[in-house]
């Protein structure tokens, strides 16, 4: 084991003058890498033919109702972003009863808990968040439940599916008594949803906290994020710019009651064209969490919230809508941002004197600018290889490490020093050997599959268990197994 140890701009548009300026771009896209891993195979082979991972591989398979019960205690946990403390409770009760060291929950809500090694190698920090985005008072919780080979609950699939996957590692490796020369260490950040300027504060404090005291990538020490996907490889990168633009259209105070236009109807012929023009029809036919490449420049945009102003016997004299937006390069999002205000421009033309619009760059978030980390390797480090090489020991492709496309978790760690990965792949193991990369298609003449966000969120299964595979044979791969 011994090769182990070897300023946020804010830009206002109107109809009379269009800005030209630009954020910073960060590096774009890069396609996936697969490295050589000859050294990392003979290690990762090595521990997966042992008795104790064997063994912990096994009850795996075994306990998959008990996995699915513990996925139901946590969805019924509820824990809306900056209100987490009910789930945070929960999870620290579930570390102490599976016997972890220094459980306790930090002043950002965190739940940390340590496995300790028996050696000295590196420290692996088994991650995911658990927060999700409010959209029921706790007051009024909705239950959780299992139908149609799915969990049903909000953040089903973020990331309550990788809080369930760090528990069931742990739970493994409790199960075979497996021993690791490096400590593990058990997180659950918060606040990972809001999308702000200062987006993910849980990851950052616990770095803050802990770099280089506790934990330090120079001495092979890792972050490692379960987010649902594995099988293929891992992100060793950020997560796309953000952007949360809003665009107001007004019509003039003194128009009739009954005039011949008003604001709602300007902003219904812009929305049409942006929806024509601007948003990128690729969207649907790119899976975010496969490891093949995506187009550089495609362009995520969902027009989240639609408004107008309040009338009674009147005309909307104002009419907005706020657009969630996100690529890979700040470049692309000022591309589009240029595309709607010309589009605003132009529809005001059309409806005459006395229409106007006002555009503006809410918040940003994500990966504008160089996070890198002098002396760390996005590609070419430690972690990473052995990750890639899990992959390959356990489903036969050559693992892939994508030096982009990370956890938003990841933007803060290394913007505080300390790298940050997380596991990739589309990968579903259905158990006993059957396995295959993909879709689960939804089985069901009642039930429909929504967005990861919403009250009707849920998660296929099957694709918990590639994931708890892969990010066991890594920790223990890398952390090193203890000699008996």
């Amino acid at each position: 084991m011994q090769l182990l140890r070897a300023a946020v701009k804010v830009v206002t548009v109107t109809a009379m003058s269009v800005g030209a300026t630009t954020g910073s771009a960060m590096a774009q896209d890069e396609p996936p890498v697969v490295p050589n891993v000859e050294q990392e195979l003979r290690v990762v082979r090595d521990v997966l033919s042992s008795t104790a991972l064997e063994s912990a591989l096994g009850y795996v398979e075994r306990a998959r109702e008990e996995t699915l019960q513990e996925f139901i205690g946590v969805c019924n946990a509820h824990g809306p972003s900056q209100d987490e403390m009910y789930r945070s409770r929960h999870l620290l009760k579930l570390l102490q009863i599976y016997g972890l060291q220094k459980v306790h929950i930090d002043d950002e809500k965190n739940v940390i808990g340590i496995r300790p090694g028996s050696g000295d190698g590196p420290t692996v920090v088994i991650n995911a968040h658990h927060d999700n985005i409010a959209r029921a008072p706790k007051d009024q919780p909705i239950e959780a439940f299992i139908a149609d080979e799915r969990v049903w609950c909000p953040a089903a699939s973020d990331d309550l599916i990788g809080v369930t996957q760090v528990l069931t590692i742990l739970r493994a490796l409790n199960a075979a008594d497996v021993e690791t020369d490096g400590d593990l260490w058990f997180v659950f950040f918060t606040n990972e949803e809001p999308l702000t300027n200062q987006a993910s504060p849980g990851a950052g404090f616990f770095v803050q906290s802990n770099y280089p005291l506790n934990i330090d990538w120079r001495n092979g020490d890792i972050l490692l994020q379960l987010h649902g996907g594995g099988g293929e490889g891992v992100t060793t990168g950020v997560t796309d710019m953000r952007h949360r633009p809003m665009l107001r259209v007004f019509a003039p105070v003194d128009m009739s009651e009954w005039g011949p236009w008003h604001a709602v109807d300007v902003l219904g012929k812009i929305l049409s064209r942006i929806t024509s023009e601007v948003r990128d029809p690729r969207v649907h036919q790119v899976s975010r969490g496969a490891a093949e490449p995506r187009p550089v420049d495609l362009l995520y945009m969902n027009p989240s919230q639609i408004e107008a102003s309040e009338t009674l016997n009147g005309v909307a004299y104002e009419a907005s809508v706020r657009f969630d937006m996100h690529t890979s390069t700040e470049e692309r999002l000022w591309q589009a941002h240029a595309q709607i205000t010309d589009i605003a421009e132009e529809v005001c033309a059309e409806f005459g004197d006395g229409c106007e619009y006002h555009y503006t760059v809410l918040n940003k978030n994500g990966a504008a600018g160089d996070f890198g980390i002098p002396g760390w390797d996005r590609v070419q480090n430690a972690p990473a290889r052995m990750a890639a090489a899990a992959a390959e020991a356990l489903y036969g492709d050559p693992g892939v490490i994508i030096p982009t496309r990370g956890c938003g978790d990841c933007v803060r760690a290394y913007r505080n020093g300390m790298p940050a990965m997380s596991l990739r792949g589309s990968v579903v193991d259905h158990g006993g050997g059957n396995v295959e990369t993909g879709a689960v298609p939804l089985q069901s003449e009642v039930r429909r599959v929504t967005a990861n966000h919403t009250l009707t969120g849920s998660v296929a299964i099957d694709r918990i268990w590639a994931g708890v595979k892969h990010g066991l044979l890594f920790a223990v791969s890398y952390a090193g197994i203890a000699s008996r």
